[in-house]
Formats: structure tokens, sequence, C-alpha cells
């Protein structure tokens, strides 16, 4: 159980194993604080890794830290590049992650209580 105030707040952190060529993700907000189903999260792409197709009930935010990746609808693929910020509506089927020649790292913000029912296009 949380109080009101500041935390700090340690990273819950999934590594990927050498069977599993996967991201690393450091969960920083996922049921460690009283925050409503936000889920914040630091994830490190290695050199060509994507995450599986997805799609989720909340409305998702990725901010590009470093590196170069994309980010892929039904529809078309973007190349994301360092400072980009991509919204990613509810609902919508996507997949994101590094681009075949450099790894990407990206800060993810998932939650909201008021799902949308848009679907992501570019």
């Amino acid at each position: 159980m949380t109080t009101l105030g500041i935390q700090i707040i340690e990273p819950e952190i999934a590594l990927i194993t050498e069977e599993e060529k996967d991201a690393i993700i450091d969960k920083i907000s996922d049921g460690l604080t009283d925050t409503r189903g936000l889920s914040i999260s630091f994830v490190r792409f290695p050199q060509g890794v994507r995450r599986p197709w997805s799609s989720h009930p909340q409305d998702q935010y990725l901010w590009i830290v470093s590196g170069r990746g994309i980010i892929a609808s039904e529809y078309a693929e973007i190349e994301l590049t360092p400072g980009m910020m991509v919204f990613v509506p509810a609902n919508s089927k996507h997949q994101h992650g590094a681009s075949e020649d450099t790894g990407m790292t990206q800060l993810s913000i998932i939650g909201g209580d008021k799902p949308r029912e848009t679907r992501l296009s570019f």
C-alpha cells in the first residue's frame, strides 16, 4: 500500500535470456505505486529486435530516447529517431522496436481510465 507523497521507486527489471532475443524492460510504475493502472517503463531494444504485434485497452505514449527504430500499424510503418513522441490510441494493433542496424531506447507510458475507441493510422 502506498501513501500520498514522494516515493523512491526501484525499477523492476525484466532481463532477456540468451535463448530469447527480446527487449529489456525496466518497469518503473506497474503496481508499485497507487497509480490507478498507469504503467511507465524504460524499454531497451537490442539491434533488430521488435516486440510482437499487440494492442491494449489504454492509450500509450512512446518517447524515443536514443537509437533508431520503427512503429508499425496494420497500414504503415514509420522510422523513429531520438526526440520523437508517438501516441498510440487504445485498442490499436501495433508493433515497435529497433531498426535492423541499431538498437533503440524508449520511455513507454500506458494508462488512463478513459480508453479511446479510435485506431492508429498514419
